[in-house]
């Protein structure tokens, strides 16, 4: 899907909804996020979901976990960490362009750095990928050789449903070990602020698998 084909179908489908809202009183329809990210457009607004009918398939899932991470850190701001931390947040790099905001309102917190790390998947042969289909083979290949800081903050949407293993059947720990890095798995946009924040750090993050 090129950006070009991305614009035209938003385009199409644009035109649907308003229809759909002249006729029915509801959009009744809904883009996937990704279409707009491909497009290089920004995400529609919040509104624009109505109630989310079809968060269950992620139509409408990245534009409520950016809201609801900006939510979360304007009631709770966070001006500093007991001491200072590194930390590597990986994600699918469909979503780099919304996420990059986000790490930089986590990086005006004093004492924390934190580094995106979006990634496509080798391991299926796309050039953009969304998070949840990356894998822990696309991991060791495409972070082995970086400087990841204290750990890996790893989203929960990457792991089998129930397991800590990932979609090529790598356990989190063999990752992990391969890496030489503790790896944190985060499942909500409060997690990953909180992660980043917890007080008495390491004793927070450490290795999946260890006591």
């Amino acid at each position: 899907m090129t950006p070009a084909k991305a614009r035209e179908v938003i385009a199409q489908v644009r035109s649907l909804q308003q229809e759909f809202r002249d006729r029915l009183g509801s959009t009744f329809v809904w883009l996937a996020d990704e279409w707009f990210l491909i497009a290089g457009l920004d995400l529609p607004p919040i509104e624009e979901y109505e109630d989310f009918p079809q968060i269950d398939n992620g139509v409408g899932s990245i534009r409520l976990f950016v809201d609801r991470f900006e939510q979360a850190l304007a009631q709770h701001p966070v001006r500093s960490v007991d001491r200072p931390r590194r930390l590597t947040w990986v994600v699918g790099n469909t979503v780099e362009r919304p996420f990059a905001g986000l790490v930089d309102r986590l990086n005006q917190v004093d004492g924390l750095a934190v580094q995106l790390a979006a990634l496509n998947s080798d391991y299926w042969g796309q050039t953009m990928t969304v998070t949840g289909l990356l894998t822990g083979q696309d991991l060791v290949a495409k972070l082995g050789d970086r400087d990841l800081g204290e750990a890996l903050l790893l989203p929960s949407l990457m792991l089998r449903h129930g397991e800590q293993r990932l979609l090529d059947d790598l356990t989190v720990q063999q990752v992990s070990d391969r890496l030489g890095i503790p790896i944190v798995i985060v499942t909500s946009a409060e997690d990953v602020i909180n992660q980043c924040t917890a007080e008495d750090w390491p004793q927070a993050v450490r290795p999946v698998g260890m006591g």
